[in-house]
């Protein structure tokens, strides 16, 4: 059974050396303000991505074609299938006839050419290859007609509702059609792609390659390469579109995403990106309430070596927030009270969380700090008798009576 245990943030923050989360200040005011008068886009967005929360946006809800900016839900689909285990990077992808006819961007597959599926999501991320977006589509679903009908309804589970799929690439469809989304769909298609840490050792690399060297890849998003703490995620241009892109970077606990559609030149669309960017570090910071490899608590161990094990947080237990706030942040620790031997160390104890209004806005696993063998059974007996020796005597000690 789990213990549960609500520390306030303010007793634990003593404890563990962190400050408290802070409120809105007027500083804030005039950030948004100036952002008002820098974007150039007709369509932006800019997100903290830890809770989803955003904080200054312009016409983030009109329907706009975003181009290549749809590969974010196609990568997303592929990295949901490789969680679930149904495809694996190391699969390798035979290119159809329909691959092949792609337009645009591309890695030039040829029918019968086969390659892995982590080269084909390497030229995705970097190149943003159409026909290897198909190709991938084509593994996760058997066809790209099913793989968009999986993207229409993934988006719809994302709460999208200014988003159609018509194809995996952003390409224009027949009959002037275009994959369609709004600026603020696509911050909450970027957010979930970012949920897998993975993805970022393919949407970082500047200049890659496929074909054991013999195609050279090189990164369409300039930020990556000119933008600290840039890792992600997508550009995309056509004639309707314009020149589209989503960004995110992570500086010192804190990941900023933001969106721009519809800007009239490529330069112009990466200037937008980085205001926003620098707008987003300079609203929020992370405060840490429980450092990684901080022990916060203890577990019984039976049959142990030891007869306990210190709990600590696997990872940093950070909350985001804008500067100058001072929320009550409340800590809740999950543990049971008691773990058979062995115990190894990092082994998944119980949780920690820490929660904002009676929401969870972070959380972290407790892991053992130490390893803890089983005991041997002569070892085990002694300690049982010693512990049988020390109750004896503490019931034969004679006892102070004071009398009135």
């Amino acid at each position: 059974m789990l213990r549960k245990v609500c520390v306030p943030a303010l007793v634990l923050a003593m404890l563990l050396a962190a400050a408290p989360l802070g409120a809105a200040s007027s500083p804030l005011d005039a950030i948004v303000a100036d952002l008002d008068k820098k974007i150039v886009a007709p369509s932006a967005v800019l997100m903290e991505a830890s809770s989803g929360r955003i904080v200054w946006e312009r016409d983030a809800d009109r329907p706009r074609p975003i181009a290549s900016v749809v590969k974010i839900m196609t990568l997303i689909l592929v990295m949901e299938a490789l969680e679930r285990g149904d495809i694996r990077l190391t699969d390798v992808v035979t290119a159809s006839e329909h691959v092949s006819s792609m337009g645009g961007s591309q890695i030039w597959l040829e029918v019968g050419e086969r390659m892995s599926v982590a080269d084909l999501v390497k030229a995705v991320a970097i190149e943003s290859a159409n026909d290897a977006a198909v190709a991938l589509a084509e593994h996760v679903a058997g066809s790209e007609a099913a793989f968009v009908a999986l993207m229409n309804k993934r988006a719809a589970e994302l709460g999208c509702t200014n988003t159609t799929f018509i194809n995996a690439t952003g390409l224009p469809g027949p009959n002037n059609t275009d994959c369609l989304s709004s600026a603020r769909d696509v911050a909450v298609m970027s957010r979930q792609l970012v949920r897998y840490p993975q993805i970022h050792q393919w949407l970082t690399i500047w200049i890659g390659d496929v074909r054991d060297g013999k195609n050279i890849l090189t990164n369409t998003n300039r930020l990556i390469r000119f933008y600290s703490g840039a890792d992600g995620l997508k550009t995309g241009y056509t004639d309707r579109a314009r020149y589209c892109l989503s960004a995110t970077a992570k500086r010192s606990g804190v990941r900023i995403i933001a969106v721009v559609l519809g800007v009239p030149t490529s330069a112009q669309r990466f200037t937008d990106a980085s205001n926003l960017l620098d707008a987003g570090f300079a609203m929020f910071e992370a405060r840490t309430y429980a450092p990684a490899g901080t022990a916060v608590g203890d577990v019984t161990v039976a049959r142990g070596v030891a007869t306990s094990v210190s709990a600590a947080p696997a990872m940093d237990l950070s909350v985001v927030g804008l500067r100058g706030q001072h929320g009550a942040v409340e800590v809740r620790l999950e543990l049971p009270r008691h773990v058979q031997s062995p115990v190894k160390k990092g082994q998944v104890l119980g949780k920690i969380q820490a929660v904002m209004g009676g929401e969870v806005v972070a959380e972290a696993d407790l892991v053992a700090t130490d390893d803890v063998p089983r005991a041997a059974i002569l070892s085990l007996l002694r300690r049982h008798m010693a512990m049988l020796i020390r109750s004896l005597f503490s019931l034969a000690e004679p006892r102070n009576v004071n009398g009135g």
